[in-house]
């Protein structure tokens, strides 16, 4: 079988011929290529990245740029994003009820952006972002996923990202994990008709994804269980991941949530949503649940992509641990094939370039079916 087909055999419920190896090596390439951070994202095709997989022979499925362009039907507003010459990327957002803006800071070692100031500082800046969501549209750009299938060939299998649901936006990014708990607690009715707001904008944009070549929908919440509770999730996402999968499926796609942190507590809640395929699935010892604990509560049908700790991936760990990681990870295709081989979230860009290079000779050596 091919790498795409092995992918495909997974998410269809068959057994492939061995685990799909997948990985998001666009973090490692920017750091290691030297390659300027752009959190706008790729707006073609980066072909050094392909280059680099084609080495590695791991399917590329993330961070491929926006398969979609958001404009809003309103002239009162206007939306700025920009990076400053001290390297501060800045969103601005203005609307007839006020001004909105975020700021984060370039950090070399990690190569990432820290938030310096949230887009959202307390409730009374909720009625802003509504007012933009309301007016929010998108409209294709189906064909920067043909160019990246076209270039990586039967390495492709483009993921097409939904924006945070009402609640991650939230907690995972705008406000923050203290002064959500708070708002929750203090302004509920707020909170919910802000949340309610944010999900009803995605699923608009979703419908208008759904013809798109693409065969996965992945929601881009960065869920973590210890801040996305279950009382929060039930009261806030439960419903409307249960819609969107709905949705999805109708389509004739299939449905991912990024669970880039910790996932005790909430596989088997997503599970019963008709969620398909947990990525950036992270097992101990970075988060708590070992991969059988983790097939354990996600259950039999759920795909679990991921199995490699960046804590383990990166220079922090050994290469015996890297091995014995990968090795926990495949055991556990004989309890269910619905499995995937990926880092836990991205590859992490002090990752030694032989650990990735070696991936696919452990898969072939004790992944097989």
């Amino acid at each position: 079988m091919t790498p795409r087909e092995r992918v495909k055999a997974v998410y269809q419920s068959k057994t492939p011929d061995r685990v799909p190896l997948m990985l998001d090596l666009s973090h490692w390439y920017k750091k290691n290529y030297n390659i300027f951070f752009d959190l706008i994202g790729f707006k073609a095709v980066e072909q050094d990245l392909v280059a680099l997989h084609k080495k590695v022979g791991a399917i590329s499925y993330l961070e491929m740029g926006s398969f979609y362009e958001i404009y809003y039907k309103d002239d009162s507003i206007d939306v700025r994003q920009w990076t400053d010459e001290q390297g501060v990327f800045h969103t601005e957002i203005v609307t007839p009820l006020g001004r909105l803006s975020e700021e984060r800071v370039f950090e070399p070692i990690s190569y990432s952006y820290n938030i310096r100031k949230r887009l959202l500082e307390n409730v009374a800046d909720f009625q802003v972002v509504m007012y933009l969501m309301d007016r929010c549209q998108c409209r294709e750009r189906f064909s920067l996923c043909r160019e990246w299938e076209q270039a990586l060939g039967e390495l492709a299998f483009p993921y097409c990202n939904l924006p945070y649901s009402g609640l991650g936006y939230l907690i995972s990014r705008n406000l923050g994990v203290e002064k959500t708990c708070l708002a929750i607690y203090d302004y509920p009715q707020e909170v919910a008709e802000f949340v309610g707001c944010i999900n009803a904008c995605n699923l608009r944009m979703l419908d208008n994804l759904l013809s798109g070549p693409f065969e996965v929908i992945i929601q881009s919440d960065n869920f973590d269980s210890q801040v996305q509770t279950t009382n929060f999730f039930n009261t806030y996402s439960r419903e409307y991941y249960t819609e969107v999968a709905k949705r999805v499926h109708a389509a004739g796609k299939y449905f991912a949530v990024h669970v880039d942190g910790e996932m005790r507590g909430c596989l088997s809640n997503m599970a019963e949503c008709g969620v398909d395929c947990i990525d950036a699935a992270t097992p101990a010892p970075m988060f708590a649940l070992t991969p059988e604990q983790a097939r354990e509560e996600a259950g039999s049908d759920m795909i679990l992509s991921g199995g490699i700790p960046a804590t383990v991936f990166g220079k922090m760990g050994t290469d015996e641990e890297f091995v014995n990681a990968v090795k926990c990870w495949l055991d556990i295709r004989d309890q269910s094939p619905r499995l995937i081989l990926a880092a836990g979230d991205q590859v992490p860009p002090d990752a030694p370039v032989h650990r990735i290079e070696m991936l696919v000779e452990l898969v072939d050596k004790y992944g097989c079916y």
